[in-house]
């Protein structure tokens, strides 16, 4: 019989060199395989991702708050001293544009002034009814209506939403 060397295992049935288990390595090489193809995943689907000012669709999808000042004004009910209390913010596309405050200015100089965001706000109120506004579906429709006016009066605003923070009908 032909002498073996020294790192090898030899079968003694056949006379045949044995082949060395690796084992250990297959399941280490498995192991790193598996994680790698789970950071793959995660970066290509799970990872975040900030808003590029180059991706338009992006940039619409994102929504800024503008807070407001309280609003009072008396609604279009037939009987007297209804009035209404309204704090609310506007939810804006993209990014807020510039918006001139119209204190102690001459002229305003900005694309969207705040006179004529709460002009265009005040104008819808005041066509309310305190029952209209007392029903959530009366609540949804003045969010409509308003969204709508501000899209209408002031187009660089974008709203798309209203948030209502306080909301106080006076019958």
């Amino acid at each position: 019989m032909a002498e073996a060397p020294a790192n090898t295992i030899v079968s003694t049935d056949a006379g045949m060199p044995a082949p060395r288990k690796r084992s250990r390595g297959k399941k280490a090489g498995a192991a790193v395989l598996l994680f790698a193809a789970g950071v793959g995943a995660w970066w290509t689907l799970l990872r975040p991702r900030a808003a590029s000012s180059a991706d338009p669709a992006a940039r619409a999808a994102t929504t800024t708050v503008l807070p407001l000042e309280s609003f009072t004004v008396n609604l279009a009910d037939v009987e007297e001293g209804h009035f209404l209390r309204a704090t609310l913010a506007l939810g804006v596309a993209g990014e807020l544009p510039s918006i001139g405050k119209g204190e102690n200015k001459g002229m305003e100089t900005s694309a969207v002034s705040m006179a004529t965001i709460r002009d265009s706000i005040l104008s819808v109120l005041t066509t309310c009814k305190s029952e209209e506004l007392l029903t959530p579906e009366g609540k949804a429709k003045l969010k409509a209506d308003l969204i709508a006016a501000l899209n209408r009066d002031v187009p660089a605003l974008g709203a798309r939403e209203v948030y209502f923070t306080e909301f106080l009908v006076q019958r």
